[in-house]
């Protein structure tokens, strides 16, 4: 049996159990599961949205896991979006499914959260309603916030905490603290990265027909292959020179993609910044040397 005709069983075995909880007023299944653009492959998982009157008689409760499977690993965890709580759950068969259980006002910020919405345009499929509560509610496709044009003050804002970061890194090396440093070097520098990669791919396409998804989803499909051969380059191993080396190329890169941005966008780049940091960097990776 495949991985989708055994998905297609537990989602069965979901909504036959639901339809006689009483607490469960509606369900849905987003993600991969629901889309027709970049469907589920073998690899997917399952992603339901339960929206129920008591939440928390399913989040903090397991036993009713069993009722699609043997469940091996389960733990809470925060949506990626909205500020709900997901149970995710791994069951004995490889298949692993996020529950996101919500309450039944959490249908008004469905139908307003222009965040939310934009997850649900990619495709959603309902698979329990006994209210009738998805009915006439429409959901249309909307531009993320973290894909919108930036203001200026925006735009300068991320390119200094940037290279105030590079410095704080460089510091965090210096002392001996190599795990801190790499952490952020290779985390929240690259974070900052991603974001002006995004906001560079979207201006170049004046902010109009693009499809950048969420975090880093799908990242080589949308990312130039130039982008890509130089983020070769930019993560360490966990070892200092290593690190200084992939701190050099990450501070690099995103000036090359900064600056180029800045320019697209019609604004002054933060040339100060950049040169005071790299300055300081530059001295204190010399100075270790010596």
């Amino acid at each position: 049996m495949n991985v989708h005709k055994k998905y297609e069983i537990l989602t069965e075995k979901f909504v036959s159990w639901a339809k006689e909880n009483d607490n469960i007023r509606a369900a849905l299944i987003l993600g991969s599961r629901a889309r027709k653009d970049k469907p589920a492959d073998r690899w997917s998982d399952l992603d339901v949205v339960i929206i129920a009157d008591q939440p928390e008689a399913l989040l903090f409760q397991t036993n009713w896991l069993a009722q699609m499977g043997n469940p091996c690993i389960t733990f809470l965890e925060k949506t990626a979006v909205s500020d709900n709580v997901e149970r995710r759950v791994l069951y004995d068969d490889g298949l692993d499914v996020d529950f996101s259980v919500v309450p039944s006002y959490f249908l008004k910020e469905m139908a307003t959260s222009q965040e939310i919405q934009g997850v649900l345009a990619r495709g959603y499929k309902v698979i329990l309603d006994k209210d009738n509560v998805f009915k006439n509610m429409k959901f249309e496709s909307f531009s993320l916030s973290e894909h919108q044009k930036p203001n200026l003050s925006e735009f300068l804002n991320e390119i200094h905490d940037f290279w105030y970061h590079a410095v704080w890194t460089a510091k965090k090396l210096r002392r001996g603290e190599i795990l801190v440093g790499k952490t952020c070097c290779d985390q929240y520098m690259k974070h900052l990265l991603l974001k002006m990669i995004k906001w560079q791919v979207s201006a170049k396409a004046n902010w109009q027909n693009i499809d950048i998804w969420h975090g880093s989803r799908f990242f080589e499909q949308w990312v130039s292959s130039a982008v890509l051969e130089k983020l070769k380059s930019v993560y360490s191993r966990y070892e200092e020179d290593d690190i200084w080396q992939a701190l050099h190329q990450t501070m690099k890169l995103y000036r090359e993609i900064a600056v180029e941005t800045a320019s697209l966008l019609g604004y002054d780049y933060a040339h100060l910044a950049d040169e005071t940091a790299a300055k300081i960097v530059i001295k204190l990776d010399q100075e270790r040397e010596k």
